[in-house]
């Protein structure tokens, strides 16, 4: 039990054709920033992120910071 996102990267929202390769790109800039997050789905286009049920609101907080800076980096092409 305890906290999960699940974030389906795909092509196009219309056909929803999942996006693996920007998938990996992601959980790649995301270790980059210091986060370890996890790869799944049946198209293996599913970035898995489950912090630990201990994680302060600070913590949190700087996590999402990180992750949309990997975010930042991937919608710009940048690894």
């Amino acid at each position: 039990m305890g906290l999960m996102w699940g974030i389906e990267l795909v092509t196009d929202r219309e056909s929803r054709e999942p996006d693996a390769a920007r998938a990996t790109t992601l959980v790649e800039a995301a270790s980059q920033e210091g986060l370890l997050v996890g790869l799944g789905g049946l198209h293996g286009n599913v970035v898995g992120i489950g912090p630990s049920m201990l994680i302060t609101e600070d913590e949190l907080a700087e996590a999402i910071r990180r992750f949309m800076r990997a975010c930042d980096r991937v919608a710009e092409g940048a690894p």
